[in-house]
């Protein structure tokens, strides 16, 4: 085999529109998990009864996340503890998912698919539940578009 055929601006231009169909086919398949399983889930109505820091430790600080909501078993309490590394506390409340969560304020929470009574105060149709999968995908289309630009200019030439 001629290795200059390796060496050609048309063989770099295949190989990245088969990358960008690659990176465009997982982001676009990435995202269907948690589509699917927001789909799946029911949605309850929480009051947000607490949303403070829990525990502080050098470069670590636990956000805690205390919820009232009505479920199959009757009125339902919950805490959910979320750690997040940051050098100070100003950082870590900046680096906080649920910062937005204001106490006294009724939410709407998706649950598990199997579980009802377990809310999932952090995932919903957003950028950080489908950002990265957005970009793989965005990253796969531009990979395509330049790959497919270069096999033509290469073929005319």
């Amino acid at each position: 085999m001629d290795v200059s055929v390796w060496k050609s601006r048309r063989f770099a231009g295949k190989l990245l529109t088969y990358v960008g169909l690659f990176l465009t086919g997982a982001g676009m398949l990435g995202a269907l998990q948690p589509h699917m399983e927001l789909s799946r889930s029911q949605k309850v109505q929480a009051e947000v009864l607490g949303n403070d820091i829990a525990f502080r430790q050098p470069g670590l600080f636990g956000f805690r996340l205390q919820l009232k909501f009505f479920g199959e078993l009757g009125e339902q309490r919950v805490n959910i503890t979320t750690p997040v590394r940051a050098a100070d506390e100003g950082a870590a409340l900046l680096a906080y998912r649920g910062k937005h969560f204001q106490v006294g304020k009724s939410y709407e929470f998706f649950t598990t698919p199997d579980d009802p009574n377990r809310l999932q105060p952090f995932k919903n149709y957003d950028w950080p539940t489908f950002g990265r999968f957005i970009l793989v995908t965005a990253a796969g289309l531009i990979a395509f578009a330049i790959g497919m630009y270069v096999v033509r200019s290469e073929k005319k030439a």
